[in-house]
């Protein structure tokens, strides 16, 4: 009872606080009443993010914080600071992009939160046995981290059918990790190894959405061991910020390089990296410049490609009318020998050109999000009745995840090997899908090969 008097307790001084800065807000700034209420409600989740770290592994609030990032504050950021780039910025006025995105985010929120209502205070009744439970599990902890480096050494030399299965196996060294780091008998060489090839293989590809993600993930393992007071979080929060913004401002650039320059080597690709971050925290100045800003609000703004799904849809091609998510369910739920003539899936080269008109070039990755999708096939409405029923479609992993955690508390470990994809904000439902079903596939394979060749439970 005093637990949830406490959380009651919590939620009307957060609204209150909000409900203040919102005031605040609106007197004395030139931000509309939508985005206010847009950049309150990112605030409520970062907040509630924030409080969530060392009580499990809050997927939902992941998703929907990086979703209000790409899809809320740079959008606000594109409207409000002048950066608005003539093909990547904005195409529709403000007010009839956020009112369709905001209700969209929040209902998003709510689909997430729904089927969980009941399971959210478990990961605060199992983590205490966390530590005992993973301390009988080193061994396979160990095999764990081997099968990962196994599939990654192999994959280069594996037919491409096989990719995607191996690229899951590859995951798994970083679920051992969690399971070795709460041993107090951990290795921990072998953690900055696997930490390492997570760095090397980022520089390798000049992509760096696993590096980050799986850095993000392991902060919420760490906190469940050791007890971080809310200022260091704070702190640890704006490090992260100000150094994902460096990262940003030398991405791309570094990108150029590795990929044009393909006999450069590991070193080379290492040097060449901290040489260029280097470089951006010696001369902060550059950060500020109008490119760089420019470079950042871009990359972060992922409401640029609704926009031009708000612009093109029904103006040239009429709604999808739930096509696109109908084929995303039926080639992800149903397999090819049980309905053999179905369509192969288009990805998102071919949605960026059915429903905002954009050719990509070979090599480039672009998408049209979920709430891109949810616009093109059903317009505003329906497009935030949607982004609601998907919300509640993802959150049952995590609903199954949390119950079957009372009876082993390690399950939590895995939530961030079933949604390493799904909380990319900027894929489409078939995309986030697809890696969602597949994923619980391996990792109930893994479960039951241990279990049964094995002989133990992890």
């Amino acid at each position: 009872m005093g637990t949830e008097s406490q959380t009651y307790n919590r939620f009307i001084f957060q609204l209150a606080g909000l409900f203040l800065l919102g005031v605040l807000l609106l007197s004395f700034s030139s931000l509309s009443f939508l985005a206010t209420t847009g950049a309150l409600f990112t605030l409520y989740i970062l907040n509630s993010l924030l409080l969530s770290f060392g009580e499990g592994i809050p997927i939902n609030l992941v998703i929907i914080f990086l979703a209000c990032l790409q899809w809320i504050v740079g959008p606000i950021l594109s409207y409000y600071t002048g950066i608005n780039h003539p093909f990547y910025g904005m195409q529709v006025q403000e007010e009839a992009y956020l009112s369709f995105a905001i209700p969209g985010v929040i209902l998003f929120h709510l689909g997430l939160l729904i089927p969980i209502v009941g399971v959210r205070h478990i990961p605060k009744m199992v983590i205490n046995d966390l530590s005992e439970n993973v301390r009988h599990k080193v061994r396979e902890a160990y095999y764990l981290i081997g099968i990962g480096f196994f599939a990654s050494f192999i994959t280069p030399f594996a037919p491409y059918s096989l990719f995607f299965f191996l690229y899951l196996l590859s995951q798994l060294k970083f679920i051992g990790c969690f399971y070795l780091y709460l041993n107090e008998s951990r290795n921990n060489t072998l953690l900055y190894l696997v930490f390492a090839t997570l760095v090397l293989d980022a520089l390798a590809h000049a992509l760096f959405h696993d590096l980050l993600l799986w850095t993000f993930f392991f902060l919420f393992v760490y906190c469940i061991k050791n007890k971080v007071s809310l200022t260091r979080k704070v702190m640890a929060v704006v490090v992260g910020f100000f150094l994902v913004f460096v990262l940003q401002s030398v991405k791309y650039q570094y990108r150029n390089i590795a990929w044009t320059n393909t006999s450069l080597s590991t070193i080379g690709q290492s040097e060449l990296f901290f040489g260029m971050i280097a470089e951006r925290l010696w001369s902060p100045e550059k950060l500020l410049e109008t490119k760089s800003n420019e470079l950042a609000i871009t990359r972060l703004n992922q409401g640029w490609i609704i926009t031009r799904v708000m612009n093109y849809v029904p103006y040239v091609r009429p709604f999808a009318e739930g096509e696109t998510v109908e084929a995303a369910f039926s080639s992800t739920l149903l397999p090819r020998f049980i309905v053999p003539d179905k369509a192969i899936v288009a990805g998102g080269a071919a949605k960026m050109e059915r429903f905002t008109g954009i050719v990509l070039q070979p090599g480039t990755s672009m998408n049209i999000s979920l709430l891109g999708e949810g616009y093109g096939n059903y317009g505003k409405n329906g497009g935030i009745l949607f982004m609601f029923l998907i919300g509640i479609v993802f959150s049952l992993a995590f609903r199954f995840l949390l119950v079957k955690s009372l009876q082993n508390p390690t399950y939590i470990f895995w939530i961030p090997f079933l949604y390493l994809q799904v909380v990319k904000a900027e894929t489409d439902l078939a995309t986030t899908l697809n890696y969602l079903v597949k994923a619980s596939i391996v990792m109930f394979l893994i479960l039951y090969m241990f279990r049964k060749v094995l002989k133990v439970e992890i």
